[in-house]
């Protein structure tokens, strides 16, 4: 999963510096206007589309898609615009592990090779070393960005992955030096804790998703698999080249809880406004279990940014997928969250333009950059 947009909102984040007291929120739904802005980036750099969920005080101020959910058949893009959420995945998957172990059912500290078979050959470190939820959690356990055994198959690269060649994955796994003290960002890991807590509860990730998650927080329109009914509303994805290319959502097989979620604006809303309450699951995600550098950490799915210019906490994931790229930014100091989504993906122009559209809703709700 490429982390373009990731690198650049990282970028955007680090250079920015203090902020003025925020205003009131009834003006900053009525001053607040990005049409402009993100129609000029949909004619200037080509954008199929551009969604834009924001929400405040626990209430939504914004649900609005811009340009062609599907750009042949000229279908608008608006808030039910069901798009793939690449690695923003992972927020919702370290929030079912957050459940879990508020739950008791797992612990941060169990060794994942408890959730396999005793008959598999878990990778261990030169010392003797074995991986814990938490190490496959927070990217720390040495395990590669996707499985050895993987074999890419465009458009659809990770079809078809299943359970045995997941535990054939793992058992080629080869570690040479400490687990746990270096980030090492694993698209195979996530989909490994996954299937530990398959394995664990007895259920498909998908299924506990939407009974934990999705059902809970009145997330109709949201899937880790994709659905029929997502026919009628699915942006269309495309490659950032020129003419439009099309591409295939992706099917990520055993691989899902790493990037295969499937949503819209109106449903991701809900999504944040859950993830800014004060409860326990959420202070169980939201905890710094893994410190990549000065200002980076690592929940559980979600980068915890202590932001030293603007002086606040920042939980983020982005995501970015062939023919798709996502943000999910929360401000919990603010009571603040938004989230854009798009149907053009891998490349770096939609990474600026997501830039852009950061600056504009962060100056507009934690004040102007002033020198």
């Amino acid at each position: 999963m490429k982390q373009i947009v990731i690198l650049v909102y990282l970028l955007t984040i680090t250079s920015l510096q203090s902020c003025s007291a925020q205003v009131d929120k009834k003006s900053q739904a009525e001053e607040l206007k990005l049409d402009s802005l993100i129609n000029t980036l949909i004619t200037n750099k080509g954008i199929p589309s551009i969604a834009i969920g924001i929400v405040k005080d626990n209430k939504v101020i914004l649900a609005k898609g811009f340009g062609y959910a599907n750009v042949e058949d000229k279908i608008f893009a608006d808030e039910n615009t069901i798009y793939q959420l690449g690695s923003v995945t992972k927020m919702f998957t370290g929030h079912m592990l957050a459940g879990l172990i508020n739950n008791q059912k797992i612990s941060i500290s169990d060794t994942l090779a408890n959730f396999f078979p005793d008959s598999m050959s878990f990778p261990k470190s030169p010392t003797g070393q074995v991986v814990t939820i938490k190490e496959i959690a927070t990217h720390s356990s040495e395990f590669p960005r996707y499985p050895a055994n993987i074999q890419r198959t465009d458009p659809e690269p990770f079809k078809g992955y299943s359970v045995e060649e997941m535990l054939k994955g793992i058992e080629m796994v080869t570690i040479d030096t400490i687990i746990g003290v270096r980030y090492n960002y694993s698209n195979f890991g996530y989909g490994v804790l996954g299937t530990a807590m398959e394995n664990r509860m007895g259920k498909s990730l998908n299924m506990l998703m939407d009974e934990n998650i999705f059902d809970s927080y009145n997330m109709s329109n949201t899937s880790l698999v994709y659905k029929e009914d997502f026919n009628k509303t699915l942006a269309i994805p495309y490659l950032e080249v020129s003419p439009y290319k099309r591409t295939e959502p992706w099917d990520m097989g055993m691989l899902s809880g790493a990037g295969n979620v499937f949503s819209n604006i109106a449903d991701l809303n809900k999504f944040m406004i859950e993830l800014l309450q004060d409860t326990l699951i959420n202070k169980i995600q939201q905890t710094k279990y893994f410190q990549i550098n000065d200002s980076w950490n690592y929940g559980l799915g979600c980068f915890i940014v202590d932001s030293k210019k603007r002086n606040t906490k920042i939980i983020y994931h982005g995501g970015d997928i062939d023919g798709y790229a996502s943000s999910l930014s929360l401000y919990p100091e603010y009571n603040l969250g938004f989230v854009i989504l798009t149907n053009w993906g891998e490349g770096q122009v939609i990474g600026d333009a997501f830039t852009q559209i950061t600056n504009e809703i962060e100056n507009h709700f934690l004040g102007e950059i002033t020198e």
